[in-house]
């Protein structure tokens, strides 16, 4: 570590390491992009809302195979290999079960929906399961090491490999396939990478003493990750029951375009914070100090992100998708909206992750899914859009929970955290505001050019703005960034 790099504060290290796990996300990112600007031309509708439910269920089993052990093996204080070889084992043993399952499941859903091609894709697809689950605590074990170039490197090229092959598998003339197989591809080879990069080969090893040692945090860490797919899969399934299919693979197009981007700076966010929060937790004062600085500035960062896709969403989505797909659009500004709000909040539950007390992210997901759902079915006279509604009550409520937590459980007072997350959500509304008028203003010239224009005006409105009413935090931001290249260089 050079001298820079060594005197640079908490938040610098965090946004220099953002410079390559930026670029991971953003290249991931541009590939599904790309694989959904392909695979909206080749399958219908309905095969979106048909491979929208497999793909569904297959995310909630995934929580029973890996999310019980990722956070659970990042935090322990005393790891051994041994830890990781009864995780691994238990991994496969659910995924077996749950992948028996899926046989007359699949048949079943298949009746239900009347697309019994669901029997086949089901089976399938679930066998992302354990590769997931084993990337999940490899994932761990690299988070423990700070490896986190090993997982940008896994990631990426492990989304190169699968979106190539999907799209293989897509001009061949099997478009619901293709669908399937992103996930499935992805999955393999980035379990694959991630394990080549760590050189340790962690092999599957039975010991319930070991499982019980991280039985309290890793009961909590699953059933947090339980309801957050848990709202996934209320929506197809309501949407589905309710609007059909077709409906369903509107709402799934529109899911393509925010979600991609959501999960990507989620985990960015996450891994990284985490590693900071970790080491400062020994001592209150040094939490909360890291804390304070780290979220605070995250937001600025984040914030804009999701408010400019909503803004340019009704351009964005035509641009992607291409023609016939006008509804999506409406229900991604939904989302990307949801995800302003929530995504910098969640923060505050990585810092009580990272101090073994991950039992409010977990309240926060299953208020935040209640809400959901309940506005999913008060609101259904709305149609398509009330999905898009629905999800920006429950991220609204996520939100609401982690600046109303009580002072004592980080020492960061409830004022102090409306303060850290309402001007960045407020400079980025009026840019989003800004942007969405030109936007509007410019789509009768072409969506493309609505895009090329109105994007790079909101990120110089956006710094206008932090220049105007945040410069100490605009000074911050670039002071990282100059503190890594500075220590990247050696001067």
């Amino acid at each position: 570590m050079t001298r820079a790099q060594s005197t640079a504060g908490p938040a610098a290290r965090v946004f220099g390491w953002i410079g390559w796990a930026g670029a991971d996300a953003v290249g991931r990112i541009l590939l599904l992009t790309v694989s959904t600007a392909v695979l909206s031309r080749l399958a219908s509708p309905r095969e979106f809302g048909v491979t929208a439910l497999v793909l569904t269920v297959v995310a909630v089993m995934s929580v029973f195979v890996g999310a019980p052990f990722e956070e659970a093996l990042a935090q322990r204080r005393g790891l051994r290999r041994g830890h990781l070889e009864a995780a691994l084992a238990a991994s496969w043993a659910a995924g077996l079960a749950l992948l028996a399952l899926t046989i007359p499941g699949g048949y079943a859903l298949g009746a239900f929906y009347d697309a019994p091609e669901i029997g086949l894709l089901l089976p399938i697809a679930s066998l992302a399961m354990f590769f997931s689950g084993h990337t999940d605590i490899a994932t761990a074990l690299a988070r423990r090491r700070r490896r986190f170039n090993d997982v940008a490197y896994a990631n990426l090229v492990g989304h190169a490999i699968g979106v190539g092959v999907a799209l293989v598998v897509a001009f061949l003339g099997h478009p619901a396939w293709a669908l399937i197989g992103v996930r499935l591809f992805v999955m393999i080879a980035r379990a694959i990478l991630l394990q080549a990069r760590l050189g340790a080969l962690i092999r599957p090893r039975w010991s319930g003493a070991r499982l019980r040692e991280l039985g309290r945090f890793a009961g909590f860490s699953f059933l947090e990750r339980l309801a957050d797919n848990l709202t996934y899969l209320a929506f197809n399934n309501v949407v589905g029951a309710v609007y059909g299919v077709t409906t369903l693979g509107y709402v799934n197009m529109a899911m393509r375009l925010i979600e991609p981007i959501r999960g990507a700076v989620i985990a960015t966010a996450h891994n990284l914070a985490f590693s900071f929060f970790a080491a400062a937790n020994a001592d209150r004062a040094s939490l909360t100090a890291t804390a304070e600085t780290v979220a605070a500035r995250a937001a600025y960062v984040i914030t804009p992100i999701f408010v400019g896709l909503a803004a340019v969403a009704p351009a964005l989505l035509p641009a992607v998708a291409g023609p016939g797909w006008d509804q999506a659009a409406e229900i991604a500004v939904f989302l990307a909206l949801g995800g302003a709000l929530a995504v910098p909040a969640r923060l505050v539950f990585t810092a009580l992750s990272a101090s073994a007390r991950p039992e409010f992210g977990l309240a926060s997901s299953v208020l935040g899914f209640v809400a959901t759902v309940v506005t999913l079915i008060g609101a259904i006279a709305l149609g398509p859009l009330a999905v898009g509604l629905a999800r920006l009550v429950g991220d609204g409520v996520q939100a609401a929970i982690a600046i109303g937590l009580p002072t004592r459980l980080l020492g960061w007072s409830r004022t102090a955290r409306l303060k850290a997350f309402l001007p960045p959500w407020a400079l980025a509304g009026l840019m989003g505001l800004a942007v969405g008028a030109a936007t509007a203003a410019l789509r009768p010239f072409g969506d493309v050019t609505a895009l090329v224009v109105a994007t790079p005006a909101g990120v110089a409105i956006y710094v206008a703005l932090l220049a105007l009413f945040a410069r100490p935090t605009l000074h911050a931001l670039a002071g990282g960034v100059l503190k890594r290249k500075s220590g990247r260089t050696g001067t």
